[in-house]
């Protein structure tokens, strides 16, 4: 009796072991089965809202459920990104994350969440440089230009901006110039004073200037990206001036840590797909960004390499922290 009995409760404890695992794979397989939240730590109709809508739009069809954008803005993206980072890694809460997520830790304002231990990186989906555009009035017409002007008259040349004093006072080091800062509560009124001849010169993300380069409101001088931007090839890069300056805005797909892997690499596969279509690669560059993908172990390889970066530039120029 005693054998029989032991036989049979380990028999039953192997088939309920076997339809538990069977149930852990239908769940697993059956993602996603209800709409995916795609929280956007910025105010809406903004660049990082409009790519962010675009990507839902065309990663639900992907996926084969609908995907709704929250936008939860606050903190320098600190508000929404902790969102993210406390809530069930089941899958169905995402961030689109940029490079604030690797400043804020050094720069402030301070997360209240590690980015290795509190998000999963995903995929890359748009990178775009800044870029200095000047009134057309103004006699320099290039980065090196406006460098030599700038060392000739130390502080006279204003620049407006919203809150980019980092990128700025970097390259301002890096070129050994000494512009005068004007901080602006937004792109627009930065880039409308410097249309109205306010401000010398204005300093924005490609897509926030696009425009106003286009109609001759504005002449770009130079870009910040490594190379020449595809959007504006004629523009030349400050790096071309003479000194090592690579700064560019970059935004990617987050889920809270822990998020199992089989969805991890799902997202990552259909973010590919949509990045990599070519309807989607034209609307990036006529909006004045480049669609751009990597695997969620070179993703956080980058993250990890731009720690390091922005380590040495917070030891280097100390008065940039401003840990809140």
């Amino acid at each position: 009796m005693s054998r029989t009995f032991f036989r049979a409760l380990l028999a039953l404890g192997m088939s309920l072991s076997l339809g538990l695992s069977s149930i852990t794979a239908t769940a697993q397989e059956a993602w996603p089965a209800r709409p995916i939240k795609l929280v956007v730590p910025y105010a809406s109709g903004g660049t990082t809202d409009l790519i962010a809508r675009r990507l839902a739009e065309q990663l639900s069809k992907e996926l084969g459920q609908s995907i709704v954008v929250e936008n939860r803005a606050g903190a320098g993206t600190n508000v929404g990104a902790s969102a993210v980072a406390a809530s069930k890694n089941d899958g169905y809460t995402l961030l689109l994350g940029s490079i604030f997520q690797v400043l804020n830790p050094l720069f402030g304002p301070e997360p209240n969440f590690d980015l290795f231990t509190g998000l999963e990186p995903i995929s890359l989906v748009a990178n775009m440089p800044f870029v200095l555009a000047a009134n057309p009035k103004t006699p320099y017409n290039s980065g090196a230009e406006l460098i030599a002007a700038a060392k000739a008259a130390p502080k006279q040349l204003s620049v407006s901006h919203a809150q980019l004093d980092l990128p700025l006072e970097l390259l301002a080091s890096k070129a050994g110039m000494q512009l005068l800062l004007v901080p602006y509560k937004g792109g627009g009124p930065a880039t409308t004073d410097a249309i109205g001849g306010q401000v010398n010169m204005v300093f924005a993300l490609v897509p926030v200037l696009l425009p106003h380069i286009q109609s001759g409101k504005l002449k770009p001088l130079a870009v910040t990206s490594a190379k020449r931007f595809v959007t504006l090839p004629n523009v030349s890069t400050f790096a071309e001036s003479g000194f090592d300056y690579d700064m560019s805005m970059w935004y990617g797909l987050f889920a809270p840590a822990g998020t199992p892997r089989s969805i991890v690499e799902r997202l990552a596969r259909s973010t590919h797909k949509v990045m990599d279509n070519k309807e989607m690669t034209d609307w990036a560059r006529s909006i004045g960004t480049d669609a751009v993908t990597n695997t969620p172990e070179e993703f956080r390889a980058q993250l990890r390499k731009e720690t390091i970066f922005w380590q040495s530039v917070a030891k280097d120029m100390p008065h940039l922290m401003k840990k809140q």
